[in-house]
């Protein structure tokens, strides 16, 4: 592991942080994001003397870098570096081993199918709820030879104005709509029962989210280095779908929450 003391903005003394060096030079970026806060599709990272950009292609890893340890990288918010694997797709890198799932409680107002995806899929957004809602509603409209009346059960043009109203619930028809749209696959896992409804895994996505859910309401899981920390800032949303044991982690969990509300 190459051991880095970082600068991040609104801080003056640097934060220690490791990142494996044979790592693709993306899982640096979601480590800065994690000590740092700021959006990974946002950072800006700065190093040497004077400090300066750096500039790197998808193809690089982080030994390319030829950082040592105890090295000094600066963090500013600015034209994000790279957001893409090498292979075109989102990259996320492995949890670590000491993190905990942890629920993240979001509004019960009839739209909390929305508020979790938003969580998962903009950044940890408390606020994009209606927004995600827009954008199914949008989506059925414009691919009527996806979402038709045989998968809807009605028009899709009656199912779009029904889903723009503030009141109407969503579900699993916008859960795999969202999936298609963010290239991401969702599970969401039944907090009474442990079963798990997965969308898009057909469709060669490299991350998932979880959300969870009981008969009337939906939440997100997010995984954060501390336990039951309160702290959304350090939580992780997205994973690596190679890493099987997080949904075995996250099925121990949602059995464990679902004992609270029995």
């Amino acid at each position: 592991m190459l051991k880095l003391r970082v600068r991040i903005p609104r801080s003056t003394a640097p934060i220690e942080s490791e990142v494996d060096a044979e790592a693709p030079w993306i899982a640096l970026l979601y480590e800065l994001e994690r000590v740092s806060g700021v959006d990974v599709n946002q950072i800006q990272v700065l190093f040497g003397f004077p400090p300066k950009p750096l500039r790197v292609s998808e193809e690089t890893l982080v030994k390319d870098l030829k950082l040592r340890d105890n090295d000094i990288i600066i963090v500013q918010e600015g034209e994000g570096v790279l957001h893409k694997g090498v292979d075109g797709r989102k990259y996320v890198p492995p949890v670590q081993e000491r993190a905990h799932f942890t629920r993240r409680i979001c509004p019960s107002d009839n739209s909390c199918l929305f508020h979790a995806c938003a969580y998962i899929l903009h950044n940890k957004s408390r606020s994009d709820g209606p927004l995600l809602r827009q954008k199914c509603v949008d989506f059925v409209i414009n691919h009527p030879e996806i979402f038709n009346k045989e998968v809807l059960g009605e028009d899709p043009y009656a199912y779009a104005g029904w889903l723009s109203r503030p009141e109407s619930w969503g579900g699993g028809i916008e859960l795999e709509i969202l999936s298609r749209m963010y290239e991401t696959e969702i599970f969401a896992l039944d907090l009474e029962s442990s079963t798990v409804q997965k969308f898009g895994t057909d469709n060669n996505y490299s991350v998932r989210g979880f959300v969870v859910y009981t008969g009337a309401h939906y939440d997100c899981i997010a995984m954060n280095p501390m336990f039951n920390s309160l702290s959304e800032v350090s939580d992780q949303v997205l994973f690596n779908i190679r890493s099987d044991d997080v949904v075995e982690r996250a099925q121990r969990f949602v059995q464990e929450e679902g004992k609270k509300i029995h």
